[in-house]
């Protein structure tokens, strides 16, 4: 009997000694991140019988637990996950934001200053203060395009910091985890499938910190190991072993970065597939926000230095000759991928023009070509044999191109960087029409010429005099001097009409009839020789502020570099507030694993003092068998 109340007080000094030394270790990690509170689990050991009834025999200290709750865990890494995208996304964001909607670095201030210029030249056309002032606008637009190119390339390169940063954090946590896979495995060989909780706590913080960088999933093997996916389901870690990301230049952007895995057969690209976290963010951020941003900006240059080059070159300057490009002549940039043959681009149209970038290839008998747009993926296609085909205002030459060809074309992408000023004197502002209109004073009618415009310049002189005269009862004008006549004018219903007329080896001649001519009444187009006075191409230039340039017809310049100041700032509103729901959740999440796994200071105080006390009553149990014993033993003397 005493030696039953013995093993009975034994089991319970052993129990409640363990009991202490859990509540102690509790106690000891109250501060250690990702620590799970433990708790040892106590059974009552089988009874034993004695005659008619059953008496207990003790305690058995069971397995020592982790108080840990899989679906919270789960959610915290999912909101971890998506927190720190958003953060990255945002932080990112808004210095686009920022940049953009500064007066002194963005555009919007210095368009409006450099038509404003223009409208200047249009007013006094002679004075060279005010072409100067025209010139210094353009400067200022330069300067303006190439500080934003260069803020942008420097964001780029912050966002490939930013991936390559994170990217060596998944590594080193990777292989963390794969080596504490490994222990976890072996230790719980060794204790006979008991679980090692402190390993799995610190293999579990890894995961925690691999979802701040990047999306998680796992899953659990049968010896305790787990496999690591990330981003959309790409596997990391699988039991003791793992995967390396790193980084490669992207072919069709040097200054660009794609994430590999890194394999002996070669690097595998991944970065498609990496999303959530500070990497998905950064990733998300730079296909969403910066891409496009540089893309269309880069649309605005093009299509302003187009429209003033083209309008600028039908003009003529102080001196009398033809006027030049204004601002650099912006070339199509097209990037070889390794295919074959050759590609040459041009722009067309700025006013089809877009600010997507464009894949080209050809099938493997050079028949077939495919234009894929990458914005949308909008497939064009057709026959290599065309000979060359215009699309979103850009003409492919297709007379160069091999079987399976393989090219990038980026329209826009470098054009901020490139754009400049390339007169040289204010006396080259072109402010003036090589043509004048004079109308004979032998008329009778009304019947004039207005808003005469030149295209195609090809000589500053007009080699000869362009005479229309008026048929009263063809309704019509008769040219002489030019091609593109007669001209069919019914003053009741064709007043305001444009025309446009060829004169070879010079250009063509637009402009609207007005008024009411009288038979045989005549109009001149002449040479403009000497009229330095003339305004008539500086108001046509100053008009392209308002002229709907851009998107099919459909914006001004400041329109679409407003879209982009609008789209950077609703991206990065949105992101803020998405964060700030996001981490309510996280908080939320917490909150709900401290309840369930923390470690409560007051209530492992009270769980010492009440297993202490347990610990105490059980060595007293042992020294009552003691005195059983001892007085059985004297019984017997």
């Amino acid at each position: 009997m005493a030696g039953d109340l013995l093993l009975t007080g034994l089991s319970g000094l052993t129990a409640f000694r363990n009991v202490l030394n859990t509540t102690g270790h509790n106690i000891a990690n109250v501060n250690t991140d990702g620590y799970s509170r433990q708790r040892v689990e106590l059974d009552a050991r089988d009874p034993q019988r004695l005659g008619s009834s059953y008496v207990g025999r003790g305690v058995n200290s069971g397995d020592i637990t982790r108080l840990y709750d899989q679906f919270l865990s789960v959610q915290f890494r999912n909101s971890s996950s998506a927190t720190t995208e958003l953060n990255a996304y945002f932080n990112f964001a808004s210095q686009v934001d920022n940049v953009l909607a500064n007066q002194n670095i963005g555009l919007s201030t210095a368009l409006q200053d450099f038509f404003n210029a223009a409208q200047g030249v249009a007013d006094d056309p002679t004075s060279i203060p005010a072409r100067q002032v025209l010139l210094t606008e353009g400067e200022v637009l330069e300067s303006r395009f190439n500080t934003l190119d260069n803020l942008f390339g420097d964001l780029s390169a912050q966002v490939n910091s930013s991936v390559q940063g994170s990217l060596s954090d998944v590594n080193n946590l990777a292989e963390g985890i794969a080596t504490l896979n490994q222990q976890i495995v072996v230790a719980s060989g060794a204790g006979n499938g008991a679980a090692p909780n402190d390993l799995l706590d610190a293999r579990d913080k890894l995961i925690d910190d691999l979802s701040k960088l990047v999306n998680v999933s796992t899953n659990t093997q049968e010896n305790g190991a787990i496999n690591i996916f990330i981003g959309s389901g790409q596997s990391l870690v699988l039991g003791s072993n793992f995967n390396t990301l790193g980084t490669q230049p992207q072919g069709f952007d040097p200054g660009a970065v794609d994430v590999v895995f890194q394999q002996p057969a070669g690097n595998v690209v991944v970065t498609k597939f990496m999303t959530g976290g500070a990497l998905g963010g950064a990733i998300r951020f730079k296909n969403e926000v910066l891409d496009p941003a540089i893309n269309t900006l880069g649309q605005v240059a093009v299509s302003l230095a187009f429209a003033v080059n083209e309008q600028h070159k039908n003009g003529i300057d102080l001196k009398g000759n033809q006027g030049q490009n204004f601002f650099s002549d912006l070339q199509v940039g097209v990037v070889d991928l390794g295919g074959a043959g050759s590609l040459n681009v041009n722009f067309a149209n700025i006013t089809n023009l877009t600010s997507s970038d464009y894949s080209l290839t050809t099938d493997a008998s050079n028949t077939n070509y495919t234009i894929r747009r990458l914005s949308d993926n909008t497939v064009f296609s057709g026959l290599v044999g065309s000979g060359s085909v215009t699309q979103d205002g850009l003409t492919f030459d297709l007379t160069g191109l091999a079987a399976n060809a393989d090219f990038r074309v980026r329209p826009t992408r470098s054009a901020a960087g490139q754009f400049s000023v390339v007169i040289n004197a204010p006396e080259e502002i072109a402010a003036a029409l090589p043509v004048v209109s004079s109308i004979p004073t032998a008329n009778t009618g009304s019947g004039q010429v207005n808003d005469i415009s030149i295209n195609n310049l090809a000589a500053a002189n007009l080699p000869s005099t362009v005479s229309l005269t008026y048929d009263s009862v063809l309704q019509q004008y008769t040219v002489a001097g030019a091609t593109g006549g007669p001209l069919a004018y019914d003053p009741a219903s064709n007043s305001g009409d444009s025309y446009t007329l060829n004169v070879a080896g010079f250009g063509d001649i637009s402009f609207t009839l007005t008024g009411q001519p009288d038979n045989s009444d005549t109009i001149d187009l002449a040479d403009n020789s000497g009229g330095v006075g003339d305004n008539r191409n500086a108001n046509l230039l100053s008009s392209l502020q308002t002229a709907l340039t851009l998107s099919g017809g459909s914006a001004t310049f400041q329109d679409v570099y407003g879209q982009i100041v609008a789209d950077v700032g609703r991206r990065a509103q949105s992101a803020e507030s998405n964060r700030a729901a996001q981490e309510g959740l996280l908080n939320q999440t917490i909150a709900s694993i401290a309840s369930v796994s923390g470690v409560n200071l007051d209530e492992e105080a009270a769980d010492l003092i009440r297993f202490q006390q347990a610990y105490q009553a059980a060595s007293q149990v042992i020294l009552t068998s003691r005195t059983i014993f001892d007085t059985l033993l004297g019984a017997f003397r």
